[in-house]
């Protein structure tokens, strides 16, 4: 059964933000307020049988009214640096000299009450809006007390000593600072959904294979049990894939109409729940916590972003997915994700579906697992953002999974593998309601067994390899012999090497070390074979090839053979991934 807890509040009252916190309102009233005049209507009937009856009476009354107010002017009107009257000043007419007072008056009066937040603007953040961090609790009261109305609250995060403030003049904020806040500002967010046609050509989709993709053999059913998973998306709905309870917060109100709710957040929750053939999760025992921080467009900010992550480190949650990005990196998030390390709790990010060759925040954050996406076989994808602090990668490309109103869907970008990444953690915890491993202690043991994939070792597409739950399940067991073609991986011709390489990796994925396995390599230039004397559990080696430019050339595509077999009778425990075979057509072509 569901359980919903709904915590929506109104943004505008300070407990809650959402994307339309935009103060256009008051960009309007700044304006109207900046106005030299203003005009007010009165009943048509009063002015008829009133003004004309009294007509003379008002005269009189204006003109003692008028003398006594500018008497009142000119006594409150104080000339700005006016010089000692000379022969050539006195020349000047009674009326020059009092319309240079008046103007002098108006202009010290009236002080400009909006000015366009050009800083925010320039750098794609959301203007009249800003987060500011405190040392502590203290310095939060004393700028709310000294503030007052010249700022408004859209939103606090006690747990940080937080505020998220709208303002209408970036000079008027900058007076009531101290210095000593943390100010950052705040960024939209969106869910990433690549476009369509942005994969690469020949790439393998996943669909209903998800669990053998990924090495589970046996039954899963009670991976991740104990476990709570938060889900920091669009929301959670109910699903006939799911048996795992779901618990909600919303910090962004679901729509009126239902079937208006945008299915992302369901379709990652149900890579760690679902059950089924068709929608089949990697640790259907874990619990799932529901933060709704983006509308149905998909829209958030970063304030949501650590809101949900707060609120999902204090209702408990071990490891936290944040399968959407901005590209402003703000305090208020890194100081949120802090938070959350200091709990022990684990963030699972996705890299962004943009073709960047960086990372999306908060997956580019210290303290953050980013995930890539690759296809089934391990091919990193053209639209998942790349980047140095790329931790890992996991499937990516039409992968099935559940959305809103009972449906499912092919399931493609980089949140699906960060959804990925967070249920392999939640069943590498543990199973059946015992909790072997922490987080922590669980991402690390995942970690420290990917596949490599791609370029040879750790590389900016697919960081340390791809996700592999078998091995990750086996770590422990001896005995297991297990040889692998990695990757084909080809280099283009450059200055320093003139022509084509290919780089052929073969990986150790059992327990046992491998001795004298030998390998061979089929191109177009003859088939070539190496051997691998030695090689430790996890560890890889690299043969590197050259090929014919003229190949280069050809418009006929590029095709590798690589295949690796044990020695001395040994019996792979996976041949399935013993042969590589791939295709690959050179750029220039």
């Amino acid at each position: 059964m569901k359980q919903q807890k709904t915590l929506a509040k109104n943004p505008w009252q300070g407990g809650g933000d959402h994307r339309q916190n935009d103060p256009k309102d008051w960009k309007l009233a700044g304006k109207l307020a900046d106005t030299d005049y203003f005009t007010t209507f009165f009943p048509v009937g009063w002015y008829y049988h009133g003004v004309r009856r009294y007509r003379s009476v008002f005269i009189v009354l204006g003109f003692c009214l008028t003398g006594l107010l500018g008497y009142w002017l000119a006594r409150t009107a104080v000339p700005v640096g006016t010089p000692k009257a000379t022969a050539a000043t006195a020349l000047g007419s009674a009326a020059d000299n009092e319309a240079e007072r008046e103007v002098k008056f108006r202009r010290g009066e009236r002080a400009p009450v909006f000015r366009s937040d050009e800083e925010a603007l320039a750098a794609g953040a959301l203007p009249g809006q800003r987060a500011l961090v405190f040392k502590d609790r203290e310095a939060l009261e004393r700028f709310l007390a000294q503030a007052g109305d010249r700022v408004r609250i859209l939103g606090r995060i006690d747990a940080l000593n937080a505020l998220h403030i709208g303002f209408l003049n970036p000079d008027e904020l900058a007076g009531l600072l101290r210095g000593d806040e943390e100010l950052s500002m705040i960024f939209p967010a969106y869910v990433p959904n690549p476009k369509p046609g942005t994969a690469q050509a020949g790439v393998v989709g996943v669909g209903a294979d998800l669990l053998r993709v990924l090495g589970i053999t046996g039954d899963n059913s009670n991976w991740g049990k104990g476990v709570l998973v938060a889900i920091l998306d669009t929301g959670v709905s109910d699903h006939p894939a799911f048996k795992s309870m779901i618990t909600s917060i919303n910090l962004v109100p679901l729509p009126a109409d239902l079937t208006d709710w945008n299915g992302h957040g369901t379709a990652v929750a149900s890579l760690v729940i679902g059950t089924g053939e068709l929608t089949p999760g990697v640790a259907p025992g874990a619990a799932i916590l529901s933060v709704r921080i983006a509308d149905d467009l998909g829209e958030s900010n970063s304030m949501l972003i650590a809101r949900g992550i707060v609120a999902a480190v204090d209702a408990g949650a071990s490891i936290i997915n944040i399968s959407m990005g901005s590209y402003g990196d703000s305090v208020l998030i890194r100081n949120a994700i802090e938070y959350a390390n200091k709990a022990g709790a684990v963030i699972v990010a996705s890299a962004g579906n943009e073709g960047l060759d960086h990372l999306a925040y908060p997956a580019a954050n210290q303290g953050v697992i980013a995930v890539g996406a690759v296809d089934a076989d391990g091919t990193p994808l053209a639209f998942s953002n790349s980047g140095k602090s790329l931790a890992a990668a996991a499937p990516g490309f039409e992968v099935n999974a559940a959305w809103t109103g009972d449906q499912a869907v092919g399931f493609s970008g980089s949140s699906p593998s960060a959804g990925i990444m967070s249920a392999a953690i939640a069943a590498a915890m543990g199973s059946g309601g015992s909790i072997q491993r922490s987080a922590l202690e669980a991402s690390a043991l995942v970690l420290s067994k990917l596949d490599d994939v791609g370029a040879p070792g750790t590389d900016v597409l697919s960081g340390g390899g791809m996700v592999d739950m078998g091995r990750v399940i086996d770590a422990g067991t001896p005995g297991i012999y297990d040889a692998a073609v990695a990757s084909n991986y080809v280099i283009p011709p450059s200055a320093e090497v003139p022509y084509p390489q290919l780089q052929v990796t073969v990986q150790n994925r059992g327990t046992e070390m491998l001795l004298n396995a030998g390998v061979l390599v089929k191109t177009t230039a003859g088939s070539i074979p190496f051997n691998v004397t030695t090689l430790k559990p996890n560890a890889i080696q690299t043969f590197t090839i050259p090929l014919p430019l003229a190949s280069w050339n050809s418009t006929a595509p590029l095709t590798f053979d690589s295949s690796v077999w044990l020695s001395g009778g040994k019996i792979d425990s996976n041949p399935f991934n013993n042969r590589r075979v791939e295709s690959y057509v050179p750029a220039s072509n």
